[in-house]
Order: structure tokens, then sequence, then C-alpha cells
């Protein structure tokens, strides 16, 4: 099934004679690869006259955009608790559950994030193309940023690769920091091919993790960590470096009889919406079983 996203624009006068290409990518920030995808699969009309991206514009013309994209006819909308934390027409986060996937793999063929999204969607009338813009693994709870098209998607997905929006976790280690807070600067790379598990080595991509002691426990730390980039398992990876690994991590720690996954959640995310370009910021309470954990 084909999904169509239409988005207008009316040429400013500075933008005389310049090409259509050059419109786009200025004044809705649409990067080369939407471009791509729009030349291959969607359209352009200048006034209602379909043309090409090359040709030129005057002020004041209407530029009306086509970005077609196929949905994948496997996922089926399966209805799910959801908790959304924001949305609009442009994008929505998600406060995933611990031990769900959000997309299906060949591990989770369904009950994933993807298909409670779809049936969500579905029973609002809308057609829905899950596009995350980060990663939250399957046992890691907390807030997901999720673009509504693919144009959304690219200048999200731009942002977090310049730095310009910020996440942060909670996370219970093992053990106690002495320090108030710290950071983490250690390159991560994959112990082999198809694992997922990661070691600290200079052969990796550099990694870097700040974090701050927010209480402690009898054997146990509360922090706030910070991403400032975003490896694959980079909090889990980088505190088990420092002889500190998450409670409950049973690839990089040990398992715990308190709580049956990785005690992190991520809690903060910020970003500058695309469109509006206003920031927002957002915060997820732990859940039950992480909230366990700071009991006395």
């Amino acid at each position: 099934m084909t999904t169509e996203h239409v988005f207008t624009h009316t040429v400013h006068p500075e933008d005389d004679h310049k090409k259509i290409s050059q419109v786009l990518a200025l004044r809705l920030g649409m990067s080369r690869k939407t471009l791509l995808r729009l030349r291959r699969s969607g359209e352009v009309r200048q006034n209602g006259v379909l043309v090409y991206m090359r040709e030129t514009v005057r002020a004041g013309d209407q530029l009306i955009l086509v970005l077609r994209e196929e949905r994948e006819q496997s996922l089926l909308p399966q209805s799910m608790p959801l908790d959304i934390a924001y949305e609009d027409e442009h994008l929505v986060v998600v406060n995933k559950p611990a031990f769900m996937v959000v997309h299906p793999t060949k591990g989770y063929l369904d009950g994933t994030l993807a298909n409670a999204l779809l049936a969500y969607y579905q029973g609002r009338g809308q057609e829905f193309i899950i596009r995350p813009v980060h990663r939250l693994d399957r046992d890691t709870s907390g807030l997901l940023l999720i673009a509504k098209n693919p144009h959304v998607q690219a200048r999200l997905t731009e942002q977090h690769h310049t730095g310009e929006w910020q996440k942060s976790y909670l996370a219970v280690v093992s053990g106690v920091l002495p320090e108030a807070k710290g950071r983490i600067s250690a390159p991560i790379k994959r112990v082999g091919n198809g694992s997922r598990a990661r070691v600290i080595s200079p052969l990796g991509q550099d990694a870097l993790t700040l974090w701050e002691r927010l209480s402690v426990g009898t054997d146990t730390t509360l922090v706030k960590a910070t991403l400032v980039t975003g490896r694959t398992h980079q909090i889990r990876v980088h505190f088990a470096h420092l002889g500190h690994p998450l409670v409950g991590d049973e690839v990089y720690g040990t398992a715990s009889p308190f709580i049956a996954r990785q005690a992190l959640h991520a809690a903060w995310l910020s970003f500058r919406h695309p469109e509006r370009g206003e920031q927002i910021s957002l915060f997820a309470p732990p859940p039950a079983d992480f909230a366990a954990l700071l009991t006395p």
C-alpha cells in the first residue's frame, strides 16, 4: 500500500529565479536523501503544473510536493496500550515499555511498537509507517522519537548527528560511585560479526557519556547519564568499563533478583521541532520495576 505525504510552499521574493531543488533544501530543509526520494517516487507541481526540480521559480509561485512510500504489507496492526508523551502532525514521542521491540525482527514477528502504532493510527483512520529517529533496546524503557514522514525523519536525523538534541537516561549501577559527576570517553567496538555485544577497544568508534550522581544506596548508585555520542549499548558498556555495570545487565554484568532487565530508562529527551523551530523538552518518570530499585 502506498502512503502519500503532501507539502506546500509559496516562493519567497528572495528566492526568485532559484532552482526548485535549492528552494526545497533552503526553505523546507529537505536533505539530499529526501530530494532523491522525491525525484524517484514523488512529484513536484509549480502552480499546478508537473515540473522537474532543476527548473527555476518566480516569487509567489505555489509549489506542491508529493512524497510517496510503500508501507510494509507484512506488518499487522495489534491493539496494545500506548503511552504517548507528545504528538503533533509531524512526529510522535512514545514512552516505550521495557521488553517491547521497536520493529519486527526474525525473533520478534509481532507484539512490537510498530504493530501497536499501526493499530493506533488505523483506529484514527490514518496511514502510518514507523520511522524511529533513534534506537532503544528491547529491555530499555523510555522516550522514543518517531517521525511521521520521511522529510521530518531526515531533519531530525540530521539534528541527531550534529548534536542539536539531547538524550539523558536514568540508570542504576552496581556499587557506589565516589565522584558526584564525571565523563566516560572510551571507544566502542562490536565484539564480532553477528553479535550485538560491544567492547571497549582502541579500534572502536569514539564514544562519550556524561554522568552525574543523583543518589546512593547500600551498594548501588542512581545516575543521570547523557549521551554525547549514540553508540549501541553505550551506557551499559561504559559503566561496565568503570567497574560499575548496570544492575540486572546480564550481558555486561550479572542478573539481579530485583529487576528482570538492565536498570536503564530513557527519561529525558530534548530536540528542536523540525518544522516550527521551538525546543521540545520531555520527561518520562521511570516504570514500576525501575522505581522499585529506588525504594529504601
